[in-house]
């Protein structure tokens, strides 16, 4: 149990501070709250145990009519102190719910934001190489990030710089810090490819909740990009492949259809849940 209290903890200090309100002060009265945690340990060790259990009480609360529900749909004017006892209450009543979706459910996000800095990157890939783009992306989740050349950009840099598909209804607002971005020539993308264990399909009703319910209540403008990306995703052309990454690779490089393009294998987060070993091993395979 003290493991399981450091971790929210950390959670509450490291990750929620400063951007969640809610998801820290829940975290602060948790650590002191025997039946919670309890239920909590349902919550298997393969996945992160805070955001499994706020993403299962989101999920289900914005399913059910009760005090919770209106916390989660307008979490700045929550008062923080009274949404405590309606989490206990909530959990209290839906606990047998709650662990079947600790059970089925994995912490799995797809942040489109990360768009606006594989843009330049596979723009100055494009211009270098002269070559039409491969795209393979290694837990791709719902494969948002491959549709990169489908968004509109605004770069704060040494100026506000725009680029992108400025018919988009989508536009992601970012700021470089590192060297100013010069070359925004649009790839061209021939081939898009994702590769997850679980691959996400936000066509899917449920699927799609649940994915909005990893994000945090507070980030509202995160909420709305990622329904912007779904409606635009649906129109863009991509193959999704379930499995392991180490096993279907090879046969994509094998693929004569993809030998004039340049294959750009990229990944946003997944990489930090490998071993080291797999690192490794998978790095020297391709020396």
């Amino acid at each position: 149990m003290e493991k399981l209290i450091a971790t929210f903890q950390r959670f509450a200090e490291m990750e929620a501070h400063g951007r969640s309100p809610l998801y820290e002060y829940w975290c602060q009265r948790i650590i002191h709250h025997e039946p919670l945690l309890n239920l909590i340990t349902h919550i298997p060790q393969t996945q992160p145990k805070p955001n499994l259990f706020f993403a299962s009480v989101q999920y289900l609360a914005l399913q059910k009519e009760t005090p919770l529900k209106q916390v989660f749909e307008h979490p700045h004017e929550a008062n923080l102190e009274q949404s405590f006892p309606l989490l206990i209450a909530f959990c209290t009543e839906f606990q047998h719910e709650l662990i079947q979706l600790f059970q089925t459910k994995l912490v799995q996000t797809n942040e489109v934001q990360r768009a606006s800095y594989l843009y330049p990157l596979f723009s100055e890939i494009a211009s270098e190489t002269k070559k039409p783009l491969t795209l393979i992306e290694i837990g791709t989740s719902a494969g948002l990030l491959l549709n990169v050349d489908h968004y509109h950009y605004q770069i704060k840099q040494q100026e506000l710089i725009s680029f992108g598909d400025e018919t988009s209804p989508l536009t992601l607002m970012a700021e470089n810090f590192g060297d100013p971005v010069t070359i925004l020539e649009k790839p061209i993308i021939l081939n898009r490819i994702g590769i997850d264990l679980n691959i996400i399909d936000v066509n899917n009703e449920e699927q799609y909740e649940w994915l909005q319910s990893l994000i945090w209540p507070e980030l509202t403008e995160r909420k709305m990009n990622l329904d912007h990306a779904r409606h635009i995703h649906a129109k863009c052309e991509k193959q999704l492949l379930t499995g392991d990454f180490t096993a279907l690779l090879p046969k994509l490089f094998a693929n004569e259809a993809y030998k004039e393009t340049q294959i750009i294998i990229f990944h946003t987060h997944v990489a930090n849940q490998f071993p080291a070993q797999l690192k490794t091993a998978w790095y020297l395979s391709y020396l």
